[in-house]
């Protein structure tokens, strides 16, 4: 777990220290002035992670991809092949990999493309959103929301670029915020989920309106089993079959992920009232969204872990935004040390439980000669 270890402690050492040595930018914002860091400060910040990322030969489901990109024919009849396969899901995933593999046919050339890819999506948000990019780098690494990249990257490169559509949803360009989700979808079908980005694009955060929706999601988690047991008929022979077998037979997930995810709401719950926060779209939509993150973990640990889990992870990424927002906007002078401390302290013990206790999982590279 060294080299996890090694991420967390950079990422720590970045986040305190990024204005001094980050290339930044300025301006002002709803009459206060604002100092970022650039889109490249903040890409440079996060090389170590995609090299690790890259050089992996073995974590989780890796192998699998590694086997999946070695079996691939680097061709453009395959490529062709895979565009009119009406049976093939995820098309245009394979098809990008096809073309990698057309340019250099070894692996980790291809993972370190992706983890790149997925990076500067990532970074594009957090340059332009984060008001505490320090806090939304540490949380990435210590939510251990970081390991998507080596576990299920086929679907975050979907969910790095639904998060990259932010910047569409809160301008309210909807129809081009739905045609970057479809395009997300052929990289990973789980990405069509974000349309519900889009209902809760128009209500106000503690709002009459969100505690209605609120409640009907409660009540949709109680009768969500017999519905989907019903559901299944309609998916059989298709190939959403086994993703409904799944969903239907999975276990519920660890619920310390629910309470985890329940923290950011419960600060935005306890300052429901400060106006100067919700007064701004970008801030209403990033507290929603995490909202309807902590509902799909609710449901994940209620109902059924696995296809649950994978639709909260798109609203998951939020919170790299979403504390920031919190910490800037809702405490001040010595209280916002200490919450920020305490929230680091936290954070710390959640990376080791998950990574050394519920997960036990070892980092391989064989192209490094590591084995953590």
């Amino acid at each position: 777990m060294l080299v996890f270890w090694s991420i967390l402690a950079w990422t720590g050492f970045v986040g305190l220290t990024w204005k001094k040595w980050f290339i930044v930018k300025t301006g002002i914002e709803n009459g206060k002035r604002y100092v970022r860091p650039t889109f490249v400060s903040l890409f440079c910040s996060l090389i170590p992670l995609i090299f690790i990322v890259g050089m992996r030969t073995s974590f989780a489901d890796t192998y699998a991809y590694i086997s999946s990109f070695n079996n691939a024919e680097p061709s453009f009849s395959h490529f062709f092949s895979i565009l009119t396969n009406p049976d093939e899901k995820d098309k245009f995933f394979y098809m990008f990999s096809t073309l990698v593999k057309m340019i250099c046919p070894h692996p980790n050339f291809w993972l370190t493309v992706i983890a790149l890819i997925q990076i500067l999506f990532l970074c594009y948000t957090l340059s332009k959103y984060s008001v505490m990019p320090g806090i939304s780098m540490f949380v990435f690494i210590a939510s251990t929301e970081f390991t998507y990249m080596m576990n299920g990257m086929r679907q975050f490169v979907a969910v790095t670029m639904c998060f990259a559509a932010f910047k569409l949803l809160e301008r309210k360009n909807y129809f081009w915020y739905i045609v970057v989700v479809v395009i997300a979808a052929q990289f990973h079908g789980t990405a069509y989920v974000m349309l519900i980005a889009l209902i809760f694009s128009f209500i106000k955060p503690w709002s009459k309106t969100m505690y209605v929706v609120m409640v009907a999601f409660a009540v949709l988690i109680v009768f969500l089993n017999p519905v989907l047991e019903g559901m299944q008929i309609f998916f059989e022979d298709t190939k959403y079959e086994s993703q409904m077998s799944e969903l239907i037979s999975a276990e519920g997930v660890n619920i310390l992920r629910m309470f985890v995810a329940l923290v950011p709401c419960v600060i935005g719950f306890v300052f429901r009232k400060n106006k100067q926060l919700w007064k701004e779209r970008k801030w209403c939509l990033c507290m929603n969204l995490s909202l309807v993150n902590a509902a799909f973990w609710i449901a994940a640990a209620i109902v059924g872990g696995n296809l649950m889990a994978r639709f909260a992870e798109y609203f998951t990424i939020y919170q790299l935004l979403t504390y920031p927002m919190l910490f800037r906007y809702c405490f001040k002078g010595n209280t916002r040390i200490a919450v920020i401390s305490a929230f680091f302290v936290f954070y710390v013990v959640w990376f080791w439980y998950e990574l050394q206790m519920n997960w036990n999982v070892n980092y391989v590279s064989s192209v490094l000669g590591w084995y953590f």
